[in-house]
């Protein structure tokens, strides 16, 4: 790939890759590199300004602080978006003779008043005002509540700004439908970037179930209460974990003997419990894309439990037990904690086309 060249638009510094949406972000950058690609990286920030660990991937990295003054509510364009504009990324994009990639439709509001020469693509990380509406519904602040449907009803006003993308590129199956049915841009599936390789699950069996999840998202919140009122009825240790607390959620863990609740401080203490978990206890009230917490806990850890709204990829889907109620989901844990993990074949192949390096060439494909 000598002499090949990308513009990446990230809606954040995509390091440390700590989080869903950077994930993605920071192992395609680090894919394109290895596969020999030049990287120029421009992104959004608030205060995450360590770029240690992406000097190594890119020519160059340029930071744009968002403008995230109260008077950026007061527009018709999300306000997600509003933060997001800058002149000096146009001038910097323009100088440059490289295809263009923004990272969510959140980055895409300098393409309102801007042309560019080069090949533009957007990496569409969630239907956007679905995504928002679905945070208003799992909501339980009513001035938030509000928010979310406000800036979903802005987003679905502005989602024709995607019509200006040469290339939409979609993380998941039931996006990459609603956009091949609703856009006439070149749409394609790329599954999601993340940096798990080997299937590493020890056989045999673990000593508890494990729910994690940023507990800032409503969503996450309400998914494990779900999860904590499966368990309190059943015996089975559950731990729930998250690098933040939630004093209403861990004041109700306080209230049962077989739940606790665990903050996560080190990069490794995640991989520690899914390593030494079971089972990974996962469920999602939103469909929102494919889930990085579900790759994470099949590479690493053992038995996997998920609702349909977690992941739409029928190969991955298989390799988890599926529940979507309370009673299912207790006949699930009560079964599988009578069986030991066993790693097989079917999952180092499924697990095998998510690899990055495999990802890229889709993308690299497509772009140049």
């Amino acid at each position: 790939m000598h002499g090949k060249a990308i513009q990446i638009v990230s809606f954040d510094n995509p390091y440390p890759p700590n989080f869903g949406g950077v994930i993605d972000v920071f192992y395609k950058i680090k894919a394109l590199s290895q596969l020999g690609v030049k990287v120029y990286l421009h992104a959004y920030y608030d205060d995450r300004t360590d770029v240690s660990g992406l000097k190594p991937y890119c020519e160059s990295i340029t930071f744009y602080k968002r403008n995230k003054s109260f008077i950026k509510f007061i527009s018709i364009l999300p306000y997600a978006v509003n933060t997001r504009l800058s002149k000096d990324l146009v001038f910097n994009l323009k100088k440059q003779n490289a295809p263009i990639l923004f990272e969510t439709i959140k980055t895409t509001g300098i393409l309102k008043n801007n042309v560019f020469r080069n090949k533009v693509a957007v990496r569409c990380h969630n239907i956007e005002h679905n995504y928002s509406w679905g945070l208003g519904y799992s909501e339980t602040n009513l001035i938030k509540k509000i928010a979310f449907f406000i800036e979903g009803l802005k987003f679905k006003r502005f989602e024709p700004i995607l019509e200006k993308a040469d290339v939409l590129f979609s993380l998941s199956i039931d996006e990459f439908e609603y956009y091949s049915a609703n856009f006439k841009n070149e749409s394609v599936f790329l599954p999601v970037f993340q940096g798990n390789t080997e299937v590493l699950g020890e056989d045999g069996f673990g000593k508890y179930a494990l729910y994690h999840g940023d507990l800032t998202t409503s969503d996450n919140v309400k998914s494990a209460l779900f999860i904590i009122n499966v368990f309190k009825e059943l015996s089975h240790p559950l731990i729930i974990a998250s690098s933040v607390s939630n004093k209403m959620l861990v004041k109700e863990v306080s209230n049962y003997k077989n739940i606790s609740f665990q903050l996560i401080d080190a990069g490794d203490d995640l991989d520690v419990l899914i390593k030494n978990a079971h089972v990974n206890t996962l469920f999602s009230y939103q469909k929102s894309g494919t889930k990085l917490k579900v790759f994470n806990a099949l590479f690493k850890g053992k038995h996997c439990i998920v609702n349909n709204k977690m992941i739409d990829e029928i190969s991955v889907l298989r390799l988890c037990e599926v529940a979507e109620s309370k009673a299912q989901y207790k006949d699930v844990v009560n079964k599988i904690f009578k069986i030991p993990y066993t790693k097989t074949e079917n999952r180092i192949s499924v697990l095998k086309n998510y690899n990055a390096s495999i990802v890229v060439r889709e993308l690299v494909s497509t772009l140049f």
